[in-house]
């Protein structure tokens, strides 16, 4: 049980520094910011409020996941929620807002590229339509969730073949635990349910990376003659932009795609290379759970304006703090001499 005290202090650390970043971000985005505005500060303010959601549920829901040869179980230790199929109404939430989190992320990249390249199909995302944007990752985040619910509940099967090694390594009844159970083939053959769950997933997960990805590449491409069509000013602050969409794509490779694929990879590892695996894999959900904090903290530091405030904000702390009464009273003998 280690790995998972590990991952159970990470996860704490985690909620922390996103409650403390991500709210301090929505704090200068509201009241102190004026180069961010309209439908991107309306996005900002969004996903740092999302990224707060998802850092919190995953203290109530403590996923974990353990890799046994083709198995995956994906469970909760939570040990005050009494019942499983609340517990497990949890874990499938938890999984959908990582989804939406990654959806939203490929929605950012998009709206960077159309501001940067196509200005005048910026209007699509206005009024009215924000909100068909904010509210479009909530598709894939549903078919998500809704496939892990429907098609890897647990069964005899699979409760069979891992019954044991939870009881020798987890020294619980397998019936005891919040769980869901995916793996692709068994003694019985091709498990349908798991494997669509399985594609349905990997798809989204493409899909919404290689809008990333795109993205990314074209107006990495095109940063250079999109700029010289705008002011000095707005050249500054696109360019800032997409420096942070740079870090933005960073992010989700390392604390959202990587630490995912090899749990789903594991299973057909196994299969084919005909191997015995038996991995804790559920610590690399801490790893999950730093993604707000990093993408909050690296955006405030890429655009100027957010750093300026921040400088300025620390200087006036410093300057209103009152000086120690010895201070004080060595003013006054020398002001009286």
């Amino acid at each position: 049980m280690l790995s998972y005290q590990f991952s159970s202090v990470f996860t704490k650390i985690g909620f922390l520094l996103t409650f403390m970043s991500n709210f301090f971000l929505i704090y200068l985005t509201l009241f102190h910011i004026k180069n961010v505005f309209g439908t991107y500060r309306r996005m900002v303010i969004y996903f740092t409020t999302v990224g707060i959601i998802f850092a919190g549920l995953e203290i109530v829901a403590r996923p974990f996941a353990q890799n046994y040869n083709q198995h995956i179980m994906y469970f909760s230790l939570n040990e005050w929620i009494k019942s499983q199929e609340l517990c497990q109404v949890v874990l499938v939430i938890w999984a959908g807002i990582y989804i939406i989190i990654v959806a939203f992320i490929s929605v950012q990249f998009y709206y960077r590229y159309v501001c940067l390249l196509f200005p005048k199909r910026t209007k699509n995302f206005d009024g009215w339509k924000t909100m068909i944007w904010m509210g479009y990752p909530f598709l894939p985040a549903s078919i998500y969730a809704g496939t892990l619910y429907f098609f890897c509940l647990p069964d005899e099967n699979g409760d069979e073949s891992l019954k044991d090694y939870v009881l020798e390594h987890y020294h619980l009844d397998i019936k005891d635990i919040p769980r869901f159970e995916i793996t692709p083939l068994d003694a019985n053959g091709l498990r349908l349910k798991n494997v669509s769950f399985m594609i349905t997933g990997l798809l989204i997960m493409f899909i919404h990376y290689f809008v990333i990805l795109y993205c990314g590449l074209r107006m990495n491409h095109n940063i250079c003659d999109a700029l010289n069509k705008m002011s000095q000013g707005q050249q500054k602050i696109q360019r800032q932009f997409f420096r942070a969409l740079v870090i933005q794509s960073l992010g989700p490779t390392i604390f959202l795609i990587l630490p995912v694929a090899p749990i789903f990879a594991m299973p057909f590892v196994s299969l084919y290379l005909d191997i015995a695996i038996s991995v804790k894999t559920g610590w690399l959900y801490s790893l999950v759970g730093l993604f707000p904090p990093f993408d909050s903290i690296s955006f405030m530091w890429i655009v100027s304006e957010y750093r300026r405030v921040i400088k300025n904000k620390l200087l006036l702390l410093i300057n209103t703090i009152p000086e120690s009464p010895r201070n004080t009273s060595q003013m006054k003998v020398i002001d009286k001499n």
